[in-house]
């Protein structure tokens, strides 16, 4: 039988605020706008990359720079108007930022602007005049103190993100991290955004990292998929590779993931429409939440510093949070218990034994003693649990219960009405649970 222990006087430190996002809260020009909501779930990180996907491309470096023969360091140089309005809602949610140095993606056969810079020191400089203009007031900026500067995105995964030779791109990471260090030695830079951990270029990329004895303040990677293990898989492995080539203190950034089951290289494809829209539906439904409280479960105890879910921006495709309209999906109530739960102040301990396969919870309590729950089953069945305390059993009237399942968007819900005839704890198929309980 499985069992879910609670310990509510052991205290375990605190939850890690890892539920951030990748790009901002508007979309389609602005005319759809679910800042609210980000403020609500107190997102804490956004990533800028592909935001407003597929245009326009606000963070990207021709955008800001339009014409690169002009001279980086003349502000007439520049056009910051459009990422200078983005920023601005992204900010004003509260939440830091991640800035991409580089393109957007290009599914387009002709590639326009995903190709390695005719002059990397030039390209540098261009991005320390980005820098200064967010976080030094220059050209009539602004001093968001942004922290975090990842060198391009995904340049192992094809040439729709990069044209050029992994070589190319480890000379271009060079040049442009020294520039930036030199600029402002208390600058996190780093990158690459792999697309996928394992493969050889990462431990490349490393040792060319050590060889030149260049700067890496966090390491960026990527994992779709349907199997929230496979992500602790990869988490281990990023670090273990990290450790191996001397970056000990390299912190490990999983800054973008999500729920797919679908195939990457197929899904595209004409004739595929119905598989994608399944796909996507089955990203913002029940399965979509318990995989993301899983995965923030999960995330507490693996070796990874943030986080960054694919993403936010209110759109019709990768975005599991909210569709096209700004409506909130249950994905998203997902990310807001966990951020309920996380405002509980201290971690207690929370094991699961028996039959534990696709069961995670995490667990909380106040300065008050109430403590809550965050449980997920992401298993196509329903399972019967026996929830168990250190402390005095709880009676059921003190017990309040939110419930995201295939028919409850998240919704408050008898703590009885989820108790079978034996006291057992029942939980629907694919559903995140978030109990609360005044001791």
């Amino acid at each position: 039988m499985t069992e879910i222990r609670l310990h509510p006087d052991q205290t375990i430190g605190t939850i890690k605020p890892i539920h951030g996002v990748n790009n901002g809260p508007v979309t389609y020009g602005s005319l759809v706008d679910v800042s609210d909501y980000y403020a609500a779930a107190a997102v804490p990180l956004v990533r800028l990359h592909d935001p407003n996907w597929p245009h326009p491309r606000e963070v990207d470096i021709h955008i800001v720079f339009p014409d690169f023969d002009k001279d980086p360091a003349d502000p007439a140089s520049y056009d910051f108007s459009q990422t200078d309005e983005y920023l601005r809602t992204v900010v004003a949610t509260g939440a830091r930022v991640v800035y991409r140095l580089g393109e957007s993606i290009e599914h387009t056969a002709t590639k326009y602007f995903v190709h390695p810079p005719k002059d990397y020191e030039k390209w540098a400089r261009i991005c320390i005049g980005i820098i200064r203009h967010y976080n030094q007031g220059w050209a009539n900026g602004f001093y968001y103190n942004i922290e975090y500067w990842e060198i391009w995105n995904e340049p192992d995964y094809s040439v729709r993100m990069w044209s050029g030779t992994h070589e190319q791109y480890y000379r271009l990471y060079e040049t442009a991290s020294l520039a930036i260090k030199r600029f402002d030695p208390s600058l996190k830079v780093g990158g690459p955004a792999v697309a996928n951990p394992n493969s050889d270029f990462v431990p490349e990329f490393l040792e060319h990292c050590r060889s030149r004895q260049l700067p890496l303040d966090f390491f960026s990677w990527h994992t779709y998929t349907g199997d929230p293990l496979k992500i602790a898989r990869n988490a281990r492995h990023i670090r273990s590779l990290l450790d191996r080539y001397g970056y000990g203190k390299t912190e490990s950034h999983l800054n973008e993931w999500n729920y797919m089951t679908g195939d990457f290289a197929t899904i595209w494809n004409k004739g595929n429409e119905f598989i994608r829209k399944q796909v996507f539906d089955r990203q913002k439904s029940h399965e979509g939440a318990a995989f993301v409280a899983q995965v923030l479960s999960f995330l507490q105890d693996l070796p990874v510093d943030q986080a960054n879910y694919y993403d936010g921006q209110p759109t019709a495709l990768f975005c599991g949070l909210f569709d096209y309209h700004g409506v909130p999906q249950k994905t998203y109530h997902a990310v807001q218990a966990f951020e309920h739960l996380r405002q509980h102040g201290s971690r207690i301990g929370c094991e699961i034994t028996g039959e534990s396969e696709g069961l995670s919870c995490l667990a909380a309590r106040d300065a008050d003693g109430r403590v809550a729950a965050l449980i997920s089953n992401f298993d196509g069945s329903e399972r019967l649990v026996d929830l168990k305390w250190d402390a005095a059993q709880p009676d059921a009237a003190k017990m309040q219960a939110d419930l995201i399942d295939e028919h409850r968007q998240w919704e408050p819900v008898p703590a009885q009405s989820l108790l079978s005839g034996d006291g057992r704890l029942r939980l629907p198929p694919y559903s995140v649970l978030y109990l609360r309980v005044d001791r």
